[in-house]
């Protein structure tokens, strides 16, 4: 298994919040958007250990707190990562 990073459901939830996906425009600066994927990156990431250790419910459980704006940026941003690698959930 690759090596995962473990949050709580509520850093998680903060983490892609403050990415903040949902604001990056055309014109957002090249370090601002550098910022934001990072840390949508850190989440994905956090969210695919969160599924291994806890199962899928957990990760429903988070992306329930989002706001609808926030869950299809993210959710868009997490499918075009997630197709370019072998990610399969743990079940």
């Amino acid at each position: 298994m690759t090596d995962r990073i473990t949050l709580d459901p509520a850093a998680i939830e903060r983490l892609i919040r403050s990415a903040a996906l949902e604001d990056l425009r055309h014109e957002t600066t090249p370090d601002v958007r550098e910022r934001s994927i990072g840390q949508a990156e850190t989440a994905l990431n956090a969210l695919c250990g969160l599924s291994d250790y806890v199962g899928s419910d957990g990760v429903w459980d988070v992306l329930a707190t989002l706001d609808r704006r926030q869950l299809l940026t993210f959710a868009t941003f997490a499918v075009g990562e997630l197709a370019q690698t072998d990610y399969a959930p743990g079940g």
